[in-house]
């Protein structure tokens, strides 16, 4: 079995062209570096470099052993690399709450681009009242919440819980053609269409 290790300091020889390069690379003695090529060369059974005075060439079979070492080493990194990718890939139970408009409208696109990046995680969708979802999250019923605000009348912060704001929407108040209405503080006595009570995030202005 060839090792790795050795490989590598063949490889580096073909690139840097002297043993003094390679051992100053490794920070090796110059003898160390032939001792492991010494080495090499046994475990090949066959002789990879010719010796003269102290320039080394490539025999045919270093040369081919050159090449395949090549892609044994970059094989390796490309292991390691998929490795420790896997070691940082989120994975788990996400469970995710919320209202029922983001649930038909925002959450759709979102959940196939997380599953595609993050094909580890398990998504759970729980459709909930924007009232309800803020208790859910601080009793770790759930992950994530999706929630809406209006810029009027703003819900009241937790500092239990951390938000990010994903997307700003224009909301338009519909009234009757001839009611008296040129701005939304002259709504405020006016009786609105909502939700019922309990399912309201926030009062109206």
């Amino acid at each position: 079995m060839l090792e790795v290790r050795r490989l590598r300091l063949l490889s580096d020889l073909d690139r840097l062209g002297t043993i003094a390069a390679v051992a100053a690379l490794h920070a090796y003695t110059p003898s160390a570096v032939s001792q492991q090529l010494a080495a090499l060369e046994r475990e090949a059974g066959v002789a990879l470099l010719q010796r003269n005075g102290r320039r080394v060439q490539f025999t045919a079979a270093g040369r081919v052993l050159v090449r395949h070492a090549a892609a044994v080493l970059s094989a390796l990194e490309e292991t390691t690399a998929a490795l420790a990718a896997v070691r940082s890939e989120p994975a788990g139970l996400v469970r995710i709450g919320a209202h029922p408009t983001a649930v038909r409208t925002v959450l759709p696109a979102a959940l196939v681009t997380l599953g595609r990046d993050h094909p580890g995680l398990e998504l759970s969708v729980s459709e909930l009242d924007p009232i309800a979802v803020p208790a859910a999250l601080r009793d770790r019923r759930l992950d994530v919440g999706l929630l809406h605000d209006y810029d009027v009348v703003p819900a009241a912060t937790d500092p239990a819980l951390e938000s990010v704001s994903l997307l700003d929407e224009t909301v338009h108040l519909a009234v009757a053609a001839d009611a008296p209405v040129s701005a939304l503080a002259d709504t405020r006595d006016t009786e609105w269409i909502l939700a019922p009570l309990e399912r309201c995030a926030t009062r109206s202005p």
